[in-house]
């Protein structure tokens, strides 16, 4: 009894433990079914691998550089995987990069909380993550990180290259989403390319609508940047080299399109931007109690046109400034500007309520013949100078002026003096502790900013009020399209003196040794060929064809930046307004309300007509079989083939078998054989023996 009660014990434990065992086969399998079945293929894999390289490649200006060697190291190992030549990495690795990717960020960036390094984290996250992705669900997160990486890039740029790129990068990704939604459609096939262009197709109509129609709020990407993240020009301070070294840069600074192409000559092409008053010896500074508004008790500086019928002296332009993050603006002198977010100094500066990080429009009319007033204050902060610095520039100063009878006079010979022995270059030799003895009694070779502090210093040293502007001088005539090219090296300085009656009135003691810089508006020909070689390469003269193809494509991303993206709420009135006439909420309704409509319309008229296509004839003698059969008992699936459906047929059905195969034999010739053409009358013939049997 006792051995029987231990076998049934052993039996039972046998069994329990085969039906564990079982349990435990039966659940791995259906995991490792489940994860063979949501694996993705190597097209998905490669597509998405493209739409990583293009999505960080849009971001290229921003991103810093450690992260494209990350890029290229992360691609060629997900391509070793792809291969079977190296492991996924494990969850040590996989921590070791995720701290060094932190490590890296916070040492990349002094504040890591700014927009940048949100933006670098984001394309990180997205290019690490291709080294554990294995299934669809993660492939699809994957593509929607890679949307968001390429939203990203038009925070930093806008223009029609990134525009379209950013279109390729998004087709793309679409590719790999309806791939990986089992649409059976292959990555790379003329299907594919056909599907997402449809989709971006019937995307662009509700993209118009919204960017006409719907109230403009400001772009999406008007975001701060960090301080020291934009292009910058001019500071908002001189110094002695300061504009030598921003000169050899060919970056565009701004464009100007006049009205009625009426421009002013070169040599009245002074862009002002900021004045400063402040001397320490080397460098200059505005005020300290500038106020950044117009004040009226006694700092009237509205000009007053000195001809008021002298309409020649007038001109209107529109300026797209490109990115400084700088909040101050340049125009000729002296600007009226219509715009509430613009405001003008004290000093006759135009400034915004926030730094221009992105490009900016705005229109201005100028007055080159005007007369200032000045509070005497003001002009007595232009007389200033630091004691105990430059006592050879101070004394001949002093004989000089006694040697004339007028400031008019006195002004004259100094700039008779630079006319004399003085160089124009962009190496000038490094000055000392008095900036102004050195140049003028023992270097005497200088770039636009020594004349103008040096200049300054000569007029205040005798009791007349001087200050410095800086802006840029000149530019280039863009005939393609009717505007003007300011770039970098068109940055300048010079000065501006307070004479009785005149007000303050523009000298610039760079015109006296370079003519051809202020008349002309050219840096090249003033430079010899050793400054030349300073220049960045891009700054240099080039083939006529290549410079012709040059101003074209400027002239065509200014129209871009014009009428694309300074789309805002002044130009979607004026475009409202002369579509419809008069802006009121019924019209905007309707306005609303018919393309919707229309496209509503076209979208049904589509499905109908894909949904009322007419069945050619063969479909249609398969599905009368079919509905035949039923009838008789026999179940037809949806993966059945013919000839499936005809050997359950013939085994339901063996007394109709003569009749079945005269049946088959019918049907196949008509859908397999290139030499039967299936006529009316056969059609009734096969019809009919179909529904006798």
């Amino acid at each position: 009894m006792l051995n029987f009660a231990k076998r049934a014990r052993a039996v039972s434990s046998a069994l329990l433990f085969n039906k564990s065992h079982a349990k435990k086969r039966i659940k791995g399998t259906k995991k490792q079914t489940h994860q063979t079945q949501q694996v993705i293929n190597r097209e998905v894999l490669i597509g998405l691998l493209f739409a990583q390289a293009g999505a960080i490649s849009l971001n290229f200006s921003m991103l810093p550089y450690w992260l494209f060697i990350v890029s290229i190291m992360v691609f060629i190992w997900r391509i070793q995987i792809l291969r079977g030549q190296w492991p996924f990495p494990n969850s040590i690795v996989r921590t070791v990069i995720a701290v060094g990717a932190i490590v890296a960020i916070v040492g990349t960036y002094d504040q890591w909380y700014n927009l940048e390094p949100m933006v670098t984290l984001l394309a990180l996250s997205f290019v690490l993550i291709l080294l554990e992705v294995n299934n669809h669900r993660d492939a699809i997160k994957v593509v929607f990180i890679g949307y968001f990486v390429t939203s990203c890039a038009f925070l930093f740029e806008q223009g029609i290259i990134i525009s379209l790129a950013g279109v390729v990068v998004l087709g793309c990704l679409t590719t790999c989403l309806l791939v990986l939604n089992g649409t059976h459609i292959r990555f790379l096939s003329r299907r594919s390319l056909r599907t997402v262009s449809v989709l971006l197709i019937q995307a662009l109509p509700l993209m118009l609508l919204m960017l006409f129609v719907f109230p403009r709020v400001g772009a999406l990407w008007s975001v701060p940047l960090k301080n020291d993240s934009a292009v910058t020009g001019v500071g908002d301070s001189m110094s002695p080299g300061d504009f030598s070294n921003l000169t050899r840069s060919r970056k565009l600074a701004f464009r100007v399109s006049f009205s009625d192409d009426k421009l002013p000559e070169p040599s009245e092409r002074y862009w002002r931007g900021l004045v400063f008053t402040e001397f320490d010896g080397r460098r200059w500074d505005r005020a300290k109690n500038d106020n950044l508004y117009i004040i009226n008790d006694g700092y009237d500086t509205s000009y007053t046109p000195l001809d008021p019928a002298d309409a020649a002296s007038v001109f209107n332009y529109e300026i797209v400034l490109e990115p400084t993050n700088k909040p101050w603006l340049y125009a000729l002198p002296l600007a009226t500007i219509n715009d509430k977010e613009l405001e003008r100094t004290a000093t006759n500066e135009l400034w915004l309520s926030n730094p221009a990080t992105q490009r900016i429009k705005y229109q201005v009319s100028s007055a080159l013949n005007y007369q200032t007033n000045e509070h005497q204050e003001r002009l007595q902060q232009a007389l200033s100078l630091p004691q105990g610095f430059n006592p050879k520039t101070l004394a001949a100063a002093k004989k000089w002026r006694s040697e004339v009878a007028t400031d008019e006079a006195y002004i004259a010979k100094v700039l008779n003096f630079y006319n004399q022995v003085f160089t124009y270059t962009l190496s000038p030799p490094k000055l000392g502790l008095h900036t102004a003895d050195e140049f003028l009694f023992s270097t005497q070779s200088g770039f636009c900013e020594h004349y103008a502090s040096s200049f300054a210093v000569l007029m205040r040293a005798v009791g007349i009020p001087t200050r410095i502007v800086t802006g840029y001088q000149g530019g280039e005539w863009n005939a393609e399209a009717s505007y003007l090219l300011v770039r970098q090296y068109d940055a300048h300085a010079w000065a501006e003196v307070w004479l009785e009656g005149k007000g303050w009135t523009r000298f610039d003691p760079t015109a006296a040794v370079a003519p051809n810089r202020i008349e002309q508006g050219g840096l090249l020909d003033t430079l010899s060929l050793s400054d030349q070689a300073l220049l960045d390469s891009s700054a240099l003269p080039s083939f006529a064809w290549i410079n012709s193809l040059s101003l074209k494509w400027d002239s065509l991303n200014y129209g871009w930046q014009r009428w694309v993206l300074s789309y805002d709420q002044q130009q979607q009135s004026r475009f409202l307004k002369d579509l419809l006439g008069k802006v009121t909420p019924t019209r905007m309704a309707l306005l609303l309300i018919v393309p919707a409509m229309l496209m509503l319309f076209i979208f049904s008229f589509y499905t109908l007509k894909n949904a009322t296509r007419p069945i050619s004839r063969e479909v249609k003698l398969y599905k009368y079989l079919c509905k035949k059969l039923e009838k008789q008992g026999i179940s037809i699936g949806a993966g059945d083939t013919l000839g499936s459906i005809f050997i359950k047929a013939y085994r339901a059905l063996p007394s109709a078998k003569a009749q079945l195969v005269s049946i088959e034999s019918d049907l196949n010739a008509v859908f397999y054989s290139e030499e039967i053409t299936l006529t009316t009358k056969k059609y009734r013939d096969i019809k009919r023996n179909i529904s006798h049997f």
